[in-house]
C-alpha cells in the first residue's frame, strides 16, 4: 500500500492538470463552434431573405399572391434553416403573402428599418430572429454612362421580407450537441485518469518500497534486501539497491572485523602503557628515592672526608707556627696545598650535585661589591703574575652596597679568572667590568674575561659547560682539573637569572662574557679625591694602559701615561703640576733596582706629588728585594680604585699602614679580656684533639665531650658560653643532644653552634629549626670561628648566666649612633658611614609597619622574617644597640622562647627614634 499523500499529490501535480486541460480544451471547442454555427446561420438567413427579395419582386408586382405563398411555402419546407415564418409586405407595410398564416403577428411598423444594406437583423426576446430586407423593383432603362459611376440610383423598394427564424430548436440541437460532447469529454477524462492513476500506482508503490528499503539500510539492517517485483528500470534501481546493500555489509563487515582487531590492540597497548606507566612510576620513586639517597651520600661522605681533613689542615696549620728545619716546612707546605685543593674537589661535587638536583639556594643579603672584586682579583692576580703573565682590570666604578649571593659571585669569577690562568701560557690576562644601569636601583653587570691562551675550537665550546669537560680530555692533556669549573659557574649564572657566553678560536685565545642581573640598594655614587687632579703613569706593558685611562677619566682626572722609560722622564721636565705619579714594573731583580732611582727622579722633577711604586706578588718578595725599594709607597698590581683611594687616604693622613677592624683572635692569650667558657662535643677524638691544639694558648676554657650523653649530664653542672656541638654521632647525635640541653635551666639559652660537614641548605634549616643558633663548617676555618665566637659570645648575642637572661642594655654598650664604631664599619670613610647610616633610617618606617602588621596578624614567622632583614641591615652601621635589641628579638623568635619580646619589640621602635634624631645631628654638623 502506499501512502494516500503521494497519490494525493499526483493527482494534483500530473492527473488534474490533464484533465482541467481537457475541460478547458472541450469548453473552448465548444464555444467556438457554437459561435462559428450562429454566425453559419445568419450567413444563410441573409442569402434566404434576399434571395426571397428577389424573386418575390415579379409576383408583387403583379400581385399574384397565390404564386407567392407557394412560393414561400416551398422554401420554407425546403430550407435547412429553422423558419418559424416568411412574409412579405408591401410598400405600404400591409401583408401580401405568408408562409404561415398561423403567426403573422408581426407588422411593419416595428421599430427597425433596413440600412443601407437593406437588410436588419433583430433577435427577439423569445428565441427568435428576425431578418428583413427590401423587395427592390429592377430599372430596365440602360444607361451606359451610369455603369461607369461609382455610384448608382436606388430603384424604390416595392415592399419587405420578413424572415423569422425559431431559434430555439437550433438551442436545444445545439444543447444535445454539447451534451453528447461532454459526456464523451467526461468520459475520456476518467478513462484518462483511471489509467494514470494506475500508472501512478505502478510508478510510486515501488518507489515507496525503495524509500523504505533504503531508510532501512541506512538505519543499519544491511541483511535486508529488496524483493519487490517492478519491471523496466525501476529493475535495475532494485539490483542496484541490493548490490549497495551487500557491499556495505561487506564493508560493514570487514570494518567490524578491522575494529575488533584495532581494539584489541589497543587493549594490549594500554595494557602494555599501563605497566610502563608503573614501571616509570616505580623507576621515578627509586629515582627520587636515589636521588634522595646520593644527596644523604654525599653529605654523609663530605662529613667523613671533612672529618679527617679537618685534622689534616688543622695540624699542619699548627705545624706551620712550629719552626721546623727544612725540608720539614716544605713537607707541611705541600700537605697544606694538596689539602686545600682536595677540599676545592669535595666542595665543587657537592656544588655540583646541588646544581643537578635543582636544589642550589641562593642567598641574597648587602655586601660591598668594589671589596669582593677586589679581594678575588688580588688572589688570581698573584697567580697570573706567578705563572708570569699580564693581569689588569678595566672596571666601572662599582657601588658597594650590592644584594646578592656574595659568596656564589665570588665563586663564578674565580672559576672564570684561574680558567683564563690556567690555560693560558704567556700574554695576558683582562677583567673588564661594566655596569649598565636600568634605574636608581636595578642594573646589569657585565664581566668580559679575555686572555691570550690556548683557545677552543668550535667543536668543542659546545660541550664546554658539560660537567667533568675539557677542551682536552685526553690521558695526555696537559691541563688538569675535574672538569667541573664551568659546569658550576654556568649553573649558577643561570640560577642567577644571567646568562654565560663564549667568543673563542683554536690558538687565539678566549673571552668569557657574562651578564647577570644587579640589585643595589642605592644608585653609586662616585667622588674625586680630594686634591688630586693629574697623574702621570709610567707601565712598560702597552696592555694595561686601557685600565690606567678608565680608571682616571671616571674620577675626572687627566692622566698621561707613557711606555717608554725616555718619554716619562722627557714628561717630567716639561711639566711640573703632577699629583700623582705611578711607576709600574715588573718583580725581576733588575726592575727592582731601577724602581728607587725612577722614584727620586720624580720626586725630584715633582716635589709635592705622591709617587707610587706598582709591582706585581709585592707581599711574596724575599726580604732584600723589598728592601731595594726603600721606604717608598708601594702597592701591588693589578692596580685599581681601591688601592688608588686607599693610598691616597694614606698620603693625605701621612700614614701608610691600614687602619682595618679586624676580629679578635680568641686562640691567641690577652691579659685583658676574659676567658670563654666553651663546650666542645664530638665522636672524633682527633677533631676534639685538634681544637684542644689550636686553643691551648688562647682564651679559652676548653671542655670536650666525645658523646651526646656525656655533653648533657655535663650542660647540666656547668654554664657555658658557647657549645661546639658535632651533629653526626652514634647513640645520640647533635639534634638530640641540642634539644635535650634547651629543656635544661643552666644553658637554655647558650649560643649553639653546629659543627658539621653538611653543605646543603636543607640540612642546614633543619639544624636552625632544632634550636642550633649558627653554623661551622669542617675542617674548621679559624677565622670564621672567631666571628662566630665575636657575634653570640663577645658582642653578639647575651650570655647565658646562672641568673635570668637580662634585657637590659648592657653597661658597655652604647644607645643611639656610635660615629666611631659606624667609622669603623666604614673602613675610615665618612662619606660611605653616612650612606650606610641613611639607608638604615630610611628603613625604620616601613620596619615599624611590618612589626605593627605581624603583631596584628599573630604571624611570628613574618615577624621573624621582618626582624632577621632589619638585623642584617644594622650590622652595617655603628647602632650598638640597635642590632642588640633586633638579634635579642631574633634570637626569641628562633627557639620559640617569647621571655619579653613585647617589651624589646617596644624598646626597639623607641631606639629606632634616637638613632633618626642621632642622625639628623650628624646631618647638620
Amino acid at each position: 500500500m502506499f501512502k494516500p499523500s503521494i497519490f494525493i499529490n499526483a493527482i494534483i501535480f500530473a492527473i488534474l492538470p490533464s484533465i482541467l486541460m481537457t475541460i478547458g480544451i472541450s469548453i473552448y471547442i465548444v464555444q467556438f463552434i457554437g459561435s462559428d454555427r450562429d454566425q453559419l446561420i445568419e450567413e444563410q438567413a441573409k442569402t434566404l431573405a434576399e434571395a426571397v427579395a428577389y424573386t418575390s419582386e415579379f409576383n408583387l408586382i403583379n400581385l399574384n399572391k397565390q404564386a407567392l405563398q407557394s412560393r414561400l411555402r416551398e422554401i420554407t419546407a425546403t430550407s435547412s434553416l429553422p423558419i418559424e415564418n416568411l412574409i412579405i409586405f408591401d410598400d405600404t407595410g400591409e401583408l401580401f403573402a405568408a408562409s404561415n398564416y398561423k403567426n403573422v403577428n408581426y407588422e411593419y411598423n416595428l421599430d427597425f428599418e433596413p440600412n443601407s444594406q437593406h437588410i436588419v437583423i433583430h433577435h427577439d426576446k423569445e428565441d427568435s430572429t428576425l431578418l428583413i430586407t427590401d423587395i427592390l423593383g429592377l430599372d430596365n432603362h440602360f444607361n451606359p454612362i451610369s455603369q461607369w459611376q461609382s455610384e448608382q440610383t436606388d430603384s424604390p423598394s416595392l415592399g419587405h421580407v420578413l424572415l423569422v427564424l425559431d431559434m430555439s430548436k437550433e438551442a436545444y440541437q445545439r444543447f444535445l450537441t454539447n451534451l453528447n460532447l461532454f459526456v464523451l469529454i467526461g468520459i475520456s477524462a476518467l478513462l484518462t485518469a483511471l489509467l494514470m492513476g494506475a500508472l501512478l500506482h505502478r510508478v510510486i508503490s515501488p518507489l515507496h518500497a525503495f524509500v523504505a528499503a533504503v531508510k532501512r539500510i541506512g538505519s543499519g539492517d544491511l541483511k535486508f534486501r529488496l524483493n519487490t517485483p517492478v519491471q523496466f528500470e525501476f529493475k535495475d534501481l532494485r539490483d542496484g539497491i541490493n548490490v549497495m546493500a551487500e557491499q556495505l555489509y561487506h564493508h560493514q563487515s570487514k570494518l567490524e572485523s578491522e575494529i575488533e582487531d584495532a581494539t584489541k590492540d589497543i587493549q594490549q597497548n594500554l595494557l602494555l602503557v599501563e605497566e610502563k606507566n608503573a614501571e616509570l612510576d616505580i623507576a621515578r620513586k627509586e629515582a627520587l628515592e636515589a636521588s634522595k639517597i646520593k644527596s644523604q651520600f654525599l653529605a654523609t661522605m663530605s662529613h667523613e672526608v671533612r672529618t679527617p681533613l679537618n685534622a689534616i689542615v688543622g695540624f699542619t696549620k699548627e705545624l706551620e707556627k712550629a719552626n721546623l728545619p727544612e725540608p720539614y716546612t716544605d713537607y707541611v707546605e705541600t700537605i697544606n696545598a694538596s689539602a686545600d685543593n682536595l677540599i676545592a674537589i669535595v666542595n665543587d661535587v657537592l656544588d655540583f650535585s646541588k646544581i643537578e638536583a635543582g636544589k642550589i639556594e641562593l642567598e641574597y643579603s648587602a655586601f660591598n661589591l668594589t671589596q669582593t672584586v677586589e679581594d678575588v682579583t688580588k688572589l688570581m692576580s698573584r697567580d697570573a703574575f706567578a705563572k708570569g703573565l699580564e693581569f689588569c682590570i678595566e672596571s666601572d666604578v662599582l657601588p658597594i652596597a650590592a644584594i646578592g649571593d656574595q659568596h656564589r659571585f665570588k665563586q663564578i669569577l674565580n672559576n672564570l679568572l684561574s680558567n683564563a690562568i690556567k690555560f693560558t701560557p704567556k700574554g695576558f690576562v683582562i677583567l673588564r667590568i661594566n655596569i649598565e644601569s636600568i634605574s636608581e636601583t636595578q642594573h646589569k653587570l657585565k664581566l668580559e674575561i679575555q686572555d691570550s691562551g690556548i683557545g677552543i675550537s668550535k667543536e668543542k665550546q659546545a660541550k664546554l659547560f658539560s660537567a667533568f669537560h675539557q677542551a682536552d680530555a685526553t690521558t695526555t692533556r696537559k691541563y688538569g682539573g675535574t672538569g667541573l669549573g664551568l659546569a658550576i659557574t654556568h649553573g649558577l649564572v643561570k640560577k642567577m637569572g644571567g646568562r654565560l657566553e663564549i667568543d673563542s678560536a683554536l690558538g687565539r685565545g678566549s673571552v668569557f662574557s657574562l651578564e647577570i642581573p644587579l640589585t643595589t640598594s642605592k644608585p653609586t655614587l662616585i667622588e674625586k679625591p680630594v686634591r688630586l687632579n693629574k697623574a702621570l703613569v709610567l707601565d712598560p706593558h702597552p696592555i694595561t694602559h686601557n685600565s690606567y685611562k678608565i680608571l682616571f677619566q671616571q674620577l675626572g682626572i687627566v692622566a698621561d701615561i707613557f711606555e717608554e722609560t725616555e718619554d716619562w722622564e722627557a714628561q717630567l721636565h716639561q711639566q711640573n703640576n703632577y699629583d700623582l705619579i705611578i711607576i709600574a714594573s715588573d718583580s725581576d731583580e733588575e726592575s727592582l733596582e731601577l724602581l728607587p732611582l725612577q722614584a727620586s727622579f720624580a720626586e725630584k722633577q715633582q716635589e709635592h706629588a705622591l709617587v707610587l711604586l706598582s709591582v706585581p706578588l709585592y707581599s711574596s718578595l724575599p726580604e732584600q728585594h723589598k728592601k731595594l725599594l726603600g721606604q717608598q709607597p708601594v702597592v701591588e698590581k693589578p692596580f685599581s680604585f681601591c688601592k688608588l683611594d686607599q693610598a691616597w687616604e694614606k698620603y693625605n693622613s701621612m700614614q701608610w699602614l691600614a687602619n682595618e677592624a679586624s676580629v679578635p683572635d680568641i686562640s691567641q692569650q690577652s691579659d685583658n679580656q676574659p676567658s670563654i667558657k666553651m663546650l666542645a662535643v664530638d665522636d672524633n677524638e682527633t677533631n676534639l684533639k685538634l681544637l684542644g691544639a689550636i686553643l691551648r694558648n688562647g682564651r679559652v676554657d676548653l671542655t670536650i665531650s666525645n658523646s651526646g650523653k656525656e655533653a648533657c649530664k655535663i650542660a647540666e653542672e656547668q654554664v657555658f658560653d658557647l657549645i661546639l656541638m658535632d651533629v653526626q654521632m652514634p647513640e645520640m647525635d647533635g639534634i638530640q643532644t641540642t634539644s635535650f640541653i634547651r629543656q635544661g635551666n643552666l644553658n637554655k639559652h647558650t649560643p649553639i653552634i653546629a659543627f658539621t660537614a653538611h653543605a646543603f641548605k636543607e640540612e642546614r634549616e633543619k639544624l636552625l629549626r632544632s634550636g642550633m643558633d649558627d653554623y661551622l663548617s669542617k675542617p674548621i676555618d679559624m677565622i670564621k670561628f672567631n666571628q662566630l665566637v665575636n657575634k653570640w659570645v663577645l658582642g653578639g648575642a647575651a650570655k647565658s648566666t646562672h641568673s635570668e637572661k637580662s634585657s637590659a642594655m648592657p653597661n658597655s654598650m652604647q644607645s643611639g649612633i656610635d660615629w666611631q664604631l659606624s667609622m669603623e664599619k666604614a673602613n675610615n670613610k665618612h662619606d660611605i658611614a653616612v650612606e650606610m647610616l641613611t639607608m638604615l633610617v630610611d628603613s625604620f618606617d616601613t620596619v615599624k609597619q611590618d612589626i605593627q602588621y605581624a603583631l596584628r596578624k599573630g604571624d611570628d614567622k613574618y615577624l621573624l622574617d621582618v626582624i632577621h632583614k632589619f638585623h642584617g641591615s644594622t650590622c652595617y652601621s655603628g647602632v650598638p644597640y640597635l642590632r642588640y635589641l633586633a638579634n635579642n628579638i631574633e634570637s626569641q623568635l628562633k627557639k620559640d622562647v617569647r621571655v619579653n619580646i613585647e617589651e624589646l619589640l617596644e624598646k626597639l621602635c623607641d631606639e629606632m627614634t634616637v638613632v633618626t634624631n642621632g642622625m639628623a645631628d650628624i646631618e647638620q654638623k
